[in-house]
């Protein structure tokens, strides 16, 4: 019993003293400790060695929870519905249950069918649930097609070099209060303005992912289609006909009349060089009669 002890006593050491180790040597302490004390029975080994395998995979899976996924979700969905008023309706209100709401809408409607064009945007959280809300209530699935887009790496990336440039920030700030003539005062204020221009641009990036993040986009094409009849276009019988060719031919007369009396300064020019023209013309012809 008291070799039993001491084995415990020393595996329990070697695991506390070990710090970050791996599997492979946890497993080569625990043989090691084996070949020294022979006489610890086999069930207390195995006993042991699952402990510490369960504690190394928690260490592994509160390694892996820390780091939180930054995931972009898009899908682009084609649907084709049997009433399309009805169930932009309940579309509608599907979107506002979720928190969510639409960035362009665009209409197409004819004589053979409807399509409209929808950017949705959804929170992530709601973003499978709202997918399967969506093919409830069509007719048919044209086409659906979902992407995902891990960001996590330039997340962290753009996070870690923002805090570095936030530093050195600090530090040309404190340069620029020691500065000692204004040639070193310049050139600090100017290191500073690149410094904030880079700041802010990271700090723009890092917030629209924040956004992609947070909200998934959804373009959503929706189409019903009609069966087109041909509809003759219904004309008025003879004498309403007639009476509004009169009519047209009237106003145009009409129109006529007062085009003439809005140029008649040009009328009177003309017909005063016409009488000129021909006055001249008939002087020469008589002329020519007399020689």
């Amino acid at each position: 019993m008291k070799k039993l002890f001491f084995g415990c006593l020393a595996t329990a050491f070697l695991f506390s003293c070990s710090g970050n180790f791996d599997k492979d040597s946890i497993e080569g302490d625990v043989m090691y400790n084996d070949l020294l004390f022979e006489e610890v029975d086999a069930e207390d080994v195995t006993m042991t060695r699952q402990a510490i395998g369960e504690n190394n995979q928690y260490q592994t899976n509160e390694l892996n929870l820390s780091i939180d996924k930054k995931i972009i979700k898009d899908a682009r969905i084609g649907l084709e519905v049997e009433n399309y008023s009805l169930y932009r309706i309940n579309l509608d209100s599907s979107i506002n249950k979720a928190n969510g709401y639409i960035s362009s809408d665009n209409l197409d409607k004819n004589d053979y069918n409807i399509n409209c064009q929808l950017v949705i945007r959804i929170p992530a959280d709601f973003f499978d649930r709202f997918i399967s809300t969506l093919e409830k209530g069509s007719e048919k699935l044209l086409y659906k097609n979902i992407s995902a887009r891990d960001v996590t790496e330039e997340f962290i990336d753009i996070e870690a070099r923002l805090n570095t440039k936030k530093e050195v920030e600090k530090r040309y700030i404190q340069l620029l209060s020691k500065a000692k003539n204004i040639k070193e005062i310049l050139e600090v204020e100017e290191k500073l303005r690149v410094l904030r221009e880079e700041i802010e641009s990271k700090e723009g990036r890092l917030k629209y992912l924040k956004k992609q993040v947070s909200y998934s986009t959804i373009y959503l094409h929706i189409t019903q289609n009609f069966e087109y009849k041909y509809e003759p276009e219904k004309e008025k019988n003879f004498f309403q006909r007639l009476f509004k060719s009169l009519d047209k031919g009237w106003k145009g007369f009409i129109v006529f009349l007062l085009f003439l009396f809005r140029i008649w300064p040009v009328i009177l020019i003309g017909l005063a060089t016409f009488y000129y023209i021909r006055r001249i013309r008939r002087k020469k012809k008589i002329l020519t009669n007399k020689k």
